[in-house]
């Protein structure tokens, strides 16, 4: 009896670290993906000014 409580309570024990350990990746990884679509939409944002401020320029030099 003792031996199966034991075995449980560890068992648990890892089941709750486990937990922790993906809940924390997760965050981590969220974190990661929502960075590098910031990043991106900013870098696509500062390429389509670019793009609209030449094309102004060329259309005022003709």
């Amino acid at each position: 009896m003792k031996t199966t409580v034991v075995l449980l309570l560890v068992l648990l024990m890892k089941s709750k670290l486990l937990r922790i350990k993906m809940s924390l990746l997760g965050s981590v990884l969220g974190f990661a993906m929502l960075v590098s679509f910031l990043l991106t939409t900013g870098l696509l944002t500062v390429i389509t000014g670019g793009a609209v401020a030449y094309a102004a320029m060329q259309n005022r030099s003709n």
